[in-house]
């Protein structure tokens, strides 16, 4: 029995179509501003729940209908009894909806015990937001080439295989481009079964195999650092090449291809075939195949990889000395504010008492709105944090 569905995911979007604001606090800050910037708001909150009205009517209990109705369940006049119950509802939905997420999760710990390392390895990260980049079939096998930049895998690009597929069901074939929402791996009596949720198009994607094997590549290290500094674009191949480890091993992997590369220094040699470039295009042959890529769509620095991970972000694991950590999270210098908080969150207890004053100094924006949700939440539930701390960030708090 699955955990993850399309109908549980679609239930709770469904009662998550209107969300509201949780304070007077809040709804006090969104009226200011609202008339600071001359939005009509009333407007704008009418227009909002016009576009979930219908949709709602099938989910909402009846004791909400009326507000529904009346269109006062987004504004500010709802009665406080009233936004509570209805925050609450919203809450349960939440809450079960973990459940669900947390039971697969569970299911797939449970079956990557039977995989390899490399497979544990895959899956004790999230592949949330990570998008097919190839798809190939041969006989009973399917090979699955997965991209994680835009996710929350230090891998960079996972090649899964499905060995022995004895079955495949979807709504809808799956497709290049599509990314990963939520997935489940349970191990079956003769092999593996792995079920995935996607997005554009959405679809629920479930395969049966006897065997499931996978490797995985990183992106060098200098590739990171220019993408962040949004140098990539601007750099050749050539310096881009001449920047990279030598110490390392690399691999050259196209929409079409994944074939190992020899040499990096005066030429770019790859296993069993040759690279060549003219002034718009990439041309790759490797055997009988020969592959044309245009260099106004493709940038070749983006189809190498690496085995080896070097960690772009390091330097900002450096802790911060004690007597430097309140003024330095509090700063404008946003590398010492990263370093600052990531030591405050590796010792909530020994910190204690600058986690309470710098959450208690810190201005609440919209910018750093999330950051603070995280930070505050680790920081409740490690018990640290005093009541009059814990009442500023309530609203925020997991």
């Amino acid at each position: 029995m699955w955990n993850i569905s399309k109908e549980a995911k679609e239930k709770f979007l469904k009662y998550s179509l209107l969300p509201i604001h949780e304070s007077d606090h809040e709804w006090e800050i969104v009226l200011r501003e609202a008339k600071e910037e001359g939005e009509d708001l009333n407007t704008r909150l009418n227009e909002e729940i016009e576009e979930v009205r219908e949709e709602l009517l099938h989910v909402l209990p009846s004791r909400f209908i009326p507000y529904l109705k009346n269109g006062t369940l987004n504004q500010p006049t709802l009665p406080k009894a009233v936004r509570e119950d209805y925050l609450q509802w919203m809450r349960e939905a939440d809450k079960e909806f973990e459940q669900v997420l947390s039971a697969a999760h569970e299911n797939t710990k449970m079956a990557v015990t039977y995989l390899p390392a490399s497979i544990q390895d895959i899956f004790a990260e999230s592949l949330h937001d990570s998008t097919i980049e190839r798809i190939e079939r041969e006989k009973d096998t399917l090979h699955l080439y997965v991209n994680t930049d835009g996710g929350f895998s230090s891998k960079s690009l996972i090649h899964f295989i499905f060995k022995g597929v004895k079955s495949e069901e979807t709504d809808e074939p799956i497709q290049v481009g599509q990314w990963f929402i939520y997935d489940e791996l349970q191990k079956t009596d003769d092999g593996f079964a792995f079920r995935v949720l996607f997005e554009c198009p959405v679809s629920q994607w479930t395969i049966a195999m006897q065997e499931l094997d996978a490797q995985y590549f990183y992106r060098p290290l200098e590739y990171t650092i220019l993408r962040d500094e949004e140098k990539l674009e601007d750099m050749s191949i050539t310096d881009y090449i001449a920047k990279l480890n030598s110490e390392n091993r690399y691999w050259f992997i196209t929409p079409h291809l994944e074939c190992a590369i020899q040499s990096l220094s005066e030429t770019f040699v790859i296993e069993n075939g040759s690279i060549e470039f003219g002034q718009n295009e990439m041309v790759v042959t490797v055997g009988n195949e020969r592959y044309s890529y245009d260099l106004s769509e493709y940038n070749p620095i983006k189809f190498i990889y690496t085995d080896v991970y070097e960690d772009p972000y390091a330097h900002l694991n450096k802790p911060v000395s004690t007597e430097e950590i309140e003024v330095a999270a509090l700063s404008d210098d946003l590398e010492l504010q990263v370093r600052a908080w990531n030591t405050m969150y590796a010792n909530p207890k020994e910190l204690a008492d600058v986690i309470n004053r710098v959450l208690w100094k810190i201005e609440i924006t919209e910018e750093n709105e999330m950051m603070l949700s995280i930070y505050a939440s680790h920081f409740y539930k490690e018990e640290i944090l005093k009541e009059a701390v814990i009442e500023k960030f309530r609203t925020l708090i997991d």
